[in-house]
């Protein structure tokens, strides 16, 4: 994925953010249970969902990252379904 400059996920304040969520989360995935290394915005980023809020974020693994996209996590697991 290509970030662009002024994207918040370059910032100090959303790598702390990363961490304490992944910390939160036992870094376990939100959606398929195994080891998480990356967060995951509920309200994606390129919907208006806040980029550091901690409320909008869960612990994620990469593959279901990639996967989910910038779909909404109520569309993204009926999918999985």
């Amino acid at each position: 994925m290509a970030t662009k400059k002024g994207d918040p996920r370059l910032s100090r304040k959303y790598r702390e953010r990363r961490l304490q969520v992944l910390a939160r989360d036992e870094w376990t995935c939100h959606y398929c249970s195994q080891p998480a290394t990356t967060a995951d915005h509920i309200i994606p980023i390129a919907n208006g969902g806040d980029p550091i809020a901690l409320d909008n974020m869960v612990a994620c693994c990469v593959s279901c990252n990639s996967k989910k996209g910038s779909r909404s996590q109520g569309v993204f697991l009926q999918r999985q379904r």
